[in-house]
């Protein structure tokens, strides 16, 4: 049995465009409508609208590797990931203030330069 379906205009840009119609032919997607359909599909199956899920494509090697990985310490894919983002993101913001603090420095140090010669 065919479920009855109902005709729905959406406006889009034309680069989103340019993307829907670079997935026709992939996948089994016939036109845009296929591909529109099914992203819906996976949007609304989802669950959660409210969660902060982020999907990241990490390619076949790091996500065999980290399968591997989480398989031989016994650890959840979804924790190593959080883990390594919070390190990452300390780590640059770690470097960063250390640019900072150099910076200010060599300014302060270059200021002091200046104030010693016009003394």
């Amino acid at each position: 049995m065919v479920t009855p379906t109902a005709l729905v205009s959406i406006r889009l840009t034309e680069e989103q465009i340019l993307q829907l119609d670079q997935r026709v032919g992939t996948d089994g997607f016939r036109n845009r409508s296929d591909v529109i359909r099914e992203s819906v599909r996976r949007f609304l199956s989802g669950g959660d609208f409210t969660s902060d899920k982020i999907e990241v494509k990490i390619g076949s090697d790091l996500s065999r590797t980290l399968n591997r990985f989480c398989d031989h310490r016994g650890e959840d894919v979804g924790s190593v990931l959080q883990s390594g983002a919070r390190l990452y993101m300390e780590r640059e913001i770690s470097l960063s203030n250390a640019l900072d603090r150099a910076l200010e420095a060599r300014i302060e140090s270059t200021a002091n330069d200046d104030d010693s010669l016009q003394a």
